[in-house]
């Protein structure tokens, strides 16, 4: 559940004390080894679809665990549940997230997302026609979302008129490159936003680095600053394709709090 911020963004809503987090239509906590969900707009049927986007639980990471065999302080992050990626209920919520996490505070992030949420009646996500339907500049006065008002408008309305596909972007047997291409093919999607949505839907060939990774990095590993990026690259790259993965457990060590 805390694998990532996703938690602390609307309209997911998360008790701490009670480990349980709710969405819109379910509600969700863990029974020993087990993951409840409940519902009472869904049937099983789809409670069960939710649930397996949300905690990501088609991912494989039996091949990275084996690979970790020999080293425990990975092992145990990931044997915690830190392997998987919270995410939100459609692809289209997770990538208007990610591009209101760039080049800004969490604060900023958790207020734009808060105030975007609001357009919809504050329980779901807004769907694309909804954000199609205003213009940039509304959405930039609503939302107070700066310059990604523009990246924003663009997108939802390419996903509402057919032109985008998010279905490709989710497809496992996409190849990752292609995949990050046509991510940063969309207005105002960077690299930092084309990886950190590779690694939400658990494809880590990419490191997805950002002043927090960059700066958790050398509290751990001290070392000259321009040359971060670099040791970064260095460290992680026996992982392979999970190099990504292994970056983010090493950083987080468990649950992000």
């Amino acid at each position: 559940m805390r694998s990532h911020g996703w938690y602390d963004l609307p309209p997911f809503a998360y008790d701490r004390e009670k480990a349980v987090l709710a969405t819109a239509d379910a509600a969700f906590f863990p029974r020993g080894t087990d993951l409840v969900a409940e519902s009472e707009t869904l049937d099983a049927a789809e409670l069960t679809s939710v649930a397996r986007r949300i905690f990501s639980l088609d991912v494989d990471l039996s091949p990275f665990a084996a690979a970790l065999a020999s080293e425990p302080v990975l092992s145990v992050a990931l044997a915690r549940g830190g392997g998987r990626m919270l995410r939100g209920a459609t692809m289209f919520e997770d990538a208007v997230k990610v591009l209101l996490t760039t080049n800004c505070t969490w604060a900023a992030t958790r207020g734009m997302v808060t105030r975007l949420v609001a357009l919809s009646g504050g329980k779901a996500f807004p769907a694309p026609a909804l954000l199609a339907r205003l213009s940039p500049a509304k959405i930039r006065d609503r939302v107070r979302c700066g310059y990604r008002a523009e990246a924003l408008s663009r997108f939802a309305r390419r996903v509402d008129s057919g032109k985008l596909d998010l279905a490709h972007w989710e497809d496992p047997q996409a190849p990752v490159d292609e995949v990050r291409a046509a991510i940063l093919s969309e207005h105002g999607f960077g690299p930092y936003a084309a990886e950190g949505l590779l690694r939400i839907l658990g494809r880590h060939d990419y490191l997805a680095l950002d002043s927090w990774i960059r700066q958790q990095y050398r509290k751990l590993y001290p070392g000259p600053k321009k040359k971060t990026d670099a040791s970064i690259a260095r460290r992680y790259a026996k992982y392979g394709p999970y190099k990504g993965l292994a970056l983010w457990l090493d950083l987080t060590r468990g649950p992000v709090t």
